[in-house]
């Protein structure tokens, strides 16, 4: 017997409990997601070497740049369907569901040949250095190979997270998180393979998230279950799906392109050490930067499904509530660095104090004001849920990308250290922030105003 699902109701109700309701699945699926890459960085850093675990953590903001552009289409599909549910316009929905599976196939199968075909060219381009190339050029290509399951699961999840469901995909990717630490172990421990073990492991996981979320929504209920036969690319869905998730697709682009010009910077320096040791104590903010992400995405649900069935009263709530969130989450984030900073770099690098010296360094000006970047998601996401994905993405480009260019061109060589490469990262997030968050009441009086007309 099927177990059936009590979804989030996004549109009536309590707003504050219902947002941690929606965010706490959520945020664990996206802990246990990039417990992924954490997984592969910790077991190479420890049993296949340091070059090992440099080439992992090297590829890591470039195959993200690569990637974002695609995935930033499932927040089309999440913005549009939940527009359309809450219009209560159903065969909208329908079609947007199966339009969503056709660019995700799509996108998965450019992203793959990009990547595996032109894997050292773009390695080169950020100053890999040659000690650490080939482990990064074979676990570059390895994942890439696997990056149609990858995008299934994220368009597929985004179709259940668009009715409120953020629990089938916690499930779906904790199982998976699961098989990918045992596969990790046993490539590399037990067969002696280094990068290519680990992103094998990582692949196999991703191909198992893809099934499983295709067998949630075969057997979903209702307007946004998926039939293989009417799988096809609807003209008008696909248009709106693009036109929404095209500029937050280019908008993460931009956000990983800043990254990495950072990681030239790093790469810069010619060390080994010091690539191991910011791919550690990036590993780690990962973790932050995803619990504060969840917070965005949950402000993208709530405010599309408000939009859509024209409910303004609450999309002004949900942005307050989720700034409270955002402060929450961030004092937590304080504290866990300024008390466990070096141990949990550590995990990363055992016995390497050079690396961990970096690690540590990079962390505790990242951890503590990681919070600055929670605030910039949030307005960000409550532009793209109001449908407006074209002004945010041109906030993010003038803001983080345009600082962090500037910052690593003509002030990082004036003075040559580490930390003042890291520190354009907070710099970017104050000023970013503070623009989208303008932008955002900007949007919200003309959105309301529109509103307040049409009746």
């Amino acid at each position: 017997m099927r177990m059936k699902m009590k979804n989030v109701d996004m549109v009536n109700g309590p707003l504050f409990v219902s947002i941690w309701r929606f965010t706490v699945p959520f945020m664990l699926t996206g802990l246990l997601q990039i417990f992924y890459n954490a997984a592969d960085v910790m077991v190479v850093g420890r049993y296949a070497g340091q070059e090992a675990l440099a080439g992992v953590g090297t590829t890591g903001s470039l195959s993200t740049l690569i990637l974002n552009f695609i995935i930033g289409l499932s927040v089309g599909v999440s913005v549009t369907l939940g527009q359309a549910l809450g219009a209560k316009d159903y065969d909208g929905a329908e079609k947007i569901v199966h339009t969503a599976m056709v660019l995700c196939f799509l996108g998965g199968a450019v992203v793959s040949a990009v990547g595996i075909i032109f894997a050292r060219p773009l390695l080169s381009l950020i100053d890999v250095p040659e000690d650490v190339m080939p482990q990064a050029k074979i676990y570059m290509q390895i994942i890439f190979a696997g990056k149609i399951p990858a995008l299934v699961y994220n368009f597929g999840s985004a179709v259940l997270r668009a009715k409120g469901d953020t629990k089938r995909p916690l499930y779906i990717v904790t199982i998976s998180g699961i098989i990918n630490v045992v596969l990790n172990m046993f490539f590399v421990i037990k067969l002696g393979m280094k990068a290519d073990g680990v992103g094998l492991a990582t692949v196999i996981s991703q191909v198992f998230t893809a099934v499983a979320i295709l067998y949630c929504l075969r057997t979903e209920e209702g307007h946004t279950r998926l039939y293989f036969k009417k799988i096809r690319l609807y003209k008008k869905e696909a248009l709106r799906i693009v036109k929404i998730g095209l500029p937050s697709g280019v908008q993460s682009m931009v956000f990983s392109l800043a990254n990495v010009i950072i990681q030239s910077g790093v790469n810069s320096f010619g060390s080994s050490a010091t690539i191991a040791g910011n791919s550690a104590a990036t590993s780690v903010g990962g973790f932050y930067y995803v619990a504060l992400n969840s917070l965005s995405q949950t402000t993208v649900a709530f405010v599309s499904s408000n939009t859509g069935a024209k409910r303004f009263d609450r999309v002004r709530k949900i942005v307050r509530y989720s700034m409270i969130d955002v402060a929450i989450v961030w004092a937590a984030e304080v504290l866990v660095t300024l008390l466990f900073a070096k141990h949990l770099v550590g995990l990363y690098v055992p016995g390497n104090e050079a690396a961990l010296q970096i690690g540590v360094s990079r962390h505790m000006i990242i951890g503590c004001s990681y919070g600055l970047c929670g605030i910039m998601e949030v307005a960000s996401g409550a532009i793209r849920g109001m449908g407006k994905s074209f002004l945010t993405m041109m906030v993010a480009i003038a803001g983080v990308c345009g600082i962090r260019i500037v910052w690593v061109l003509f002030i990082f060589p004036l003075i040559g250290t580490y930390p003042s490469l890291v520190i354009s990262m907070p710099l970017s997030w104050i000023v970013t922030s503070l623009l989208q968050y303008a932008m955002y009441l900007y949007v919200f009086q003309k959105e309301k105003k529109a509103e307040m007309v049409s009746v």
